[in-house]
């Protein structure tokens, strides 16, 4: 009675019920989800002797002492582990009878060594739980008042960072040592096909081994990767944060006006320099009237087309008597008829017909060709002169 009150008042300080029958329900609800033993004998009626059942003492051992984690418990685990294991491999090298395998190799992998390995990934998976709750945690700071919450987060932060680093480490220290001595038994089995069971059991080691040290890396570049995302708003926020207080203090100074009044001084001073006329980009005016045949519009497409046509019957005379064509002079010769506003376009067209028309022989040496110019403001070409058509 006296612990169920006390647990009661923690969690709900005025109950509904009467506290007189709320605590026997709740034993009668243990009894029957097999969590206490009731013992009662017939010269003390009423009174009964309560022991936990292993399902009970599962859950409290899971509830007390699988959270109390640190790095020392985990080193004296991984410590228990190697010397399991290390004995074990001794043993599995002296070669002895059924009895001394099932013995000395089997029992020690069984009920010891997996036992530990299933404590320690049950400890990642709490972890796992300890990070999403660290999670929860700094998003409510973040959304009470993120400037006072900037340095709890960052306590939090750097408090799980570290201890998944030094937990990661821990295991890595000691995973080599506990895989060469898993090799070893591994070894050790290979000559006797009636010790299968041995072999199979020392797989299933290596694999939650290889799973639990996987895993420890993989946790730490997932908090890695929200750790940098938490900073990043962070950053954003405090970017934000001077238009925020401006806007705040602006309500609040309107909200209160009337109370304190004031005066709002403001300057609109021209600007230095103008870099283009806004109103000119926004006219949008419609053209009236008729244009003279030279000013008419056309556009690029066309003009390309027929500027492609008329340089494809240009070059075909290469071709046709079987010249080399060297593309640095002809774009060159190209690009003096043109302003240079255009000379992109044509080099571009120039070059697309030349190559259609052949192949140069000097690009299967695998030199490099000269950089050839092309007009007089520093635009070049490099291309071997086209010799087979």
């Amino acid at each position: 009675m006296d612990a169920f009150r006390h647990v009661s008042d923690a969690f709900e300080p005025k109950p509904a019920k009467p506290l007189a029958c709320v605590p026997n329900n709740a034993i009668n609800d243990m009894v029957r989800q097999r969590l206490l033993n009731r013992f009662t004998s017939e010269q003390a009626e009423g009174n009964a002797i309560y022991r936990l059942t292993p399902l009970g003492i599962g859950i409290t051992d899971y509830y007390i002492r699988q959270r109390e984690f640190s790095t020392l418990r985990l080193s004296m685990q991984l410590s228990i582990v190697a010397g399991e294991l290390k004995r074990a491999a001794d043993a599995a090298d002296e070669n002895g009878d059924e009895f001394h395998w099932h013995r000395n190799v089997y029992a020690p992998l069984k009920y010891s060594v997996a036992e530990i390995f299933d404590s320690i990934d049950l400890t990642q998976r709490l972890m796992d739980e300890q990070q999403q709750q660290v999670k929860d945690d700094i998003a409510q700071l973040l959304n009470k008042d993120w400037r006072a919450a900037i340095s709890s987060c960052e306590l939090l932060l750097s408090e799980t960072s570290g201890t998944l680093r030094e937990l990661q480490d821990t295991l890595e220290a000691a995973g080599d040592k506990l895989q060469a001595n898993l090799l070893r038994i591994q070894d050790a089995t290979m000559a006797h096909d009636d010790l299968h069971f041995i072999d199979r059991l020392v797989f299933d080691l290596q694999s939650k081994l290889d799973r639990i040290i996987s895993w420890g890396q993989q946790s730490i570049d997932l908090w890695i990767g929200y750790d940098r995302h938490v900073h990043k708003f962070i950053r954003t926020a405090i970017d934000m944060d001077k238009n925020r207080v401006f806007a705040q203090r602006l309500r609040q100074s309107v909200q209160t006006y009337f109370d304190a009044p004031w005066a709002l001084t403001y300057a609109n001073a021209d600007r230095l320099l103008d870099m283009r006329d806004e109103e000119m980009a926004l006219r949008d005016e419609e053209v009236t009237g008729e244009l003279p045949p030279d000013l008419e519009y056309e556009e690029f497409n066309e003009i390309r087309e027929q500027l492609a046509a008329m340089i494809e019957e240009q070059l075909a005379v290469y071709k046709t008597r079987q010249v080399p064509l060297d593309l640095g002079l002809v774009v060159r010769d190209y690009l003096a008829q043109y302003p240079r506003a255009r000379h992109f376009d044509v080099a571009r067209i120039v070059v697309d017909q030349a190559v259609r028309l052949g192949i140069a022989q000097a690009d299967f040496t695998g030199l490099p060709p000269k950089w050839q110019p092309i007009n007089d403001y520093g635009a070049k070409v490099q291309a071997h002169v086209i010799d087979k058509y």
